[in-house]
C-alpha cells in the first residue's frame, strides 16, 4: 500500500492536469427569429480571423459539419477572398449568383486572460525516506499559476436574399491544445445547437 501512494500522487496530478487542457466551449446566449420556419439547405460560412489559415480551416470543418447534417454548405474563402470581405454588397452578390440562401458569419468578439493559483498537495512519499518520526512522512507538491485564456465570439446566419438575421449565439471558449481540435469542438457544439433549435436538420 505505502508503495502505491506516490503513483496514486502522480496519477491525480496527471489527471488535473488533463483536465486543465481539455478545451470547452459554452453557448452563453442565444436568439432565434421565431418567424423562420427553416431549415437552412444551402449556406456559406464565413470565420472573420486575422490568420488565413485558420480562416479556412475553420471554414472548412464548419462545412464538413454542417454538409454531415444535409447542409449544402460551403467555405466562403471559396467564393469570397479575405481581401474582399469587407465589402457587404459583393459579398452578397456573388452568395446569390451561387443561389446560396444564408450565410453564417463567425467572429471573434472578446479575448480575456485569466490567472489562477493551483496550491501544492501533500502525498505520503516513500518509507525510505522515512526518519526522526512520523512528521516526516509527508511532502507537498510546490503551488504553481495558471493561465487560461477564453475567447468570446458571435455566430450569426443571415437570409441573403431579406438581409435578415435568423439566428445569432455568443459563445465562450476556453483557448488549449492546437488549433485544429479547437475549432472541431466549437463547431460540434454550434452544429448540435443549430440542429436543437431546428435551423438545420
Amino acid at each position: 500500500m505505502k508503495q502505491r501512494a506516490p503513483l496514486l500522487c502522480c496519477l491525480i496530478i496527471l489527471g488535473s492536469f488533463l483536465v486543465t487542457s481539455c478545451a470547452t466551449t459554452i453557448v452563453t446566449a442565444v436568439w432565434k427569429d421565431e418567424s423562420f420556419t427553416g431549415p437552412v439547405r444551402k449556406m456559406a460560412v464565413i470565420g472573420i480571423f486575422k490568420t488565413p489559415a485558420i480562416r479556412n480551416s475553420f471554414e472548412d470543418e464548419f462545412a464538413r459539419q454542417l454538409r454531415a447534417r444535409g447542409v449544402d454548405a460551403v467555405p466562403g474563402y471559396t467564393v469570397v477572398p479575405v481581401d474582399d470581405q469587407s465589402d457587404k454588397d459583393l459579398v452578397a452578390s456573388r452568395l446569390k449568383n451561387l443561389g446560396t440562401d444564408y450565410v453564417l458569419v463567425t467572429r471573434l468578439v472578446d479575448k480575456r486572460t485569466v490567472q489562477t493559483y493551483v496550491p501544492g498537495q501533500a502525498y505520503v512519499v516513500p518509507g525510505y525516506y522515512r526518519s526522526w518520526g512520523g512528521y516526516y512522512q509527508y511532502a507537498y507538491t510546490p503551488g504553481y499559476m495558471v493561465q487560461d485564456i477564453y475567447a468570446f465570439a458571435e455566430t450569426n446566419i443571415y437570409d441573403v436574399k431579406n438581409d435578415k438575421l435568423i439566428w445569432s449565439a455568443r459563445s465562450e471558449t476556453e483557448i488549449s491544445g492546437v488549433n485544429q481540435e479547437l475549432i472541431q469542438s466549437f463547431v460540434k457544439i454550434m452544429i448540435d445547437r443549430l440542429s436543437a433549435d431546428a435551423v438545420i436538420r
